[in-house]
């Protein structure tokens, strides 16, 4: 199989992807695109069980409401919600931050095989042969939300790129879901950033990485998250009232 060149001009380019700013000119695409309804679940490479639970209840809950299951095939969540998505019989999609034929991280490389073959597609701006680099992650994070209803984030410390996924769904008007840890699992570090999304008083911009108005935007929503969800039992009481027509 050989991967796909959209432009942005064509007509198989996602509608919602278009509206977005900055959308990708081009999409390079090896097996299918997701369909509109579609939740981008994301979250840190170094998940606790906490983190782990909630991904795993978000790809699997969304698959059986008839969503389709984004993420972005790095280690930790990406992995548990594309897993999960598969597990539940559902199709996947990895955005991410290389060429289509030489996915990242190399250990995921028969997930990546096995995300394709069950129907779902890896998506990147870049052209094929293309390195991973962290300029190409974040860009890429604006097209994982940028494809989905809803973005949720199961687990994240504040410095994990899914801050910034937080940041694009904000700016392009979609869902924000953060799930809220309770007890021990609110300590320490790999949960700092959910602290911090579904704080009641809102969130500091610049923890976002959010400059001008992107950070008016952020400044005025308390909290930044749309839904705060506690653990499991949230997100499969969300996708019923999410599950398409």
């Amino acid at each position: 199989m050989f991967p796909a060149e959209i432009g942005i001009d064509a007509p198989g380019y996602p509608p919602s992807l278009r509206s977005i700013p900055s959308p990708p000119k081009t999409l390079w695409v090896l097996g299918s695109l997701p369909p509109a309804d579609a939740v981008a679940i994301v979250g840190t490479r170094h998940p606790t069980r906490f983190g782990r639970s909630v991904a795993e209840a978000a790809a699997g809950s969304a698959v059986h409401a008839g969503l389709a299951v984004v993420s972005g095939l790095a280690a930790g969540i990406d992995t548990v919600a594309h897993e999960s998505a598969l597990a539940a019989g559902g199709r996947t999609w990895a955005v991410i931050g290389s060429g289509v034929d030489v996915p990242t991280p190399i250990c995921n490389g028969p997930l990546a095989e096995q995300i394709v073959a069950s129907g779902g597609g890896l998506i990147a701006e870049v052209p094929p042969g293309t390195p991973v680099s962290r300029r190409n992650l974040v860009a890429r994070d604006r097209i994982q939300s940028g494809l989905s209803l809803v973005v949720v984030i199961c687990q994240c410390e504040l410095s994990s790129g899914a801050m910034h996924t937080a940041r694009f769904a904000a700016v392009q008007g979609r869902l924000l879901v953060v799930a809220r840890p309770k007890g021990p699992e609110a300590a320490g570090n790999a949960s700092s950033g959910n602290l911090v999304l579904t704080d009641p008083n809102g969130c500091d911009p610049a923890l976002l990485s959010a400059t001008g108005t992107a950070a008016e935007l952020i400044r005025a929503r308390r909290p930044m998250a749309d839904v705060v969800v506690e653990g499991r039992e949230g997100l499969v009481k969300l996708w019923g009232r999410l599950r398409p027509a």
